[in-house]
């Protein structure tokens, strides 16, 4: 007779700073390496999670020789932090690539962002 595992997957402490399911883990460093791509050449991102007494407050930076991006967020849910944040500094990141670059490179970048629901 088979047993079924039920047991629950561990969570585990990461560079995020807060212990995370591993599917969250894989979800945030998809979206890190997404961003990094839109990023300037060179840019470093640090991401930090802390755990409050009932939330999870949030900071992501974006640093690179040219420019610099940044957001705090706080929300119950690590998932939904880290996503408010990613979308503030890639909006950043999309506002200075229009004021560094043309129009058309800004359009062409604003087109290839896909909406997807999160939820």
């Amino acid at each position: 007779m088979r047993q079924l595992n039920l047991k629950k997957k561990k969570m585990k402490n990461n560079s995020f700073g807060i212990s995370l399911h591993p599917n969250q883990e894989l979800f945030i460093n998809r979206h890190l390496k997404e961003l990094s791509e839109k990023a300037p050449p060179n840019s470093k991102i640090d991401l930090k999670l802390e755990k409050r007494k009932s939330c999870i407050k949030g900071f992501l930076t974006v640093n690179s020789l040219s420019a610099s991006f940044c957001s705090m967020k706080v929300n119950i849910e690590p998932i939904h932090t880290f996503l408010e944040l990613f979308d503030d500094v890639e909006a950043e990141i999309l506002d200075w690539k229009r004021n560094q670059f043309s129009d058309s490179l800004y359009n062409q970048l604003k087109s290839d962002h896909k909406f997807v629901n999160y939820l």
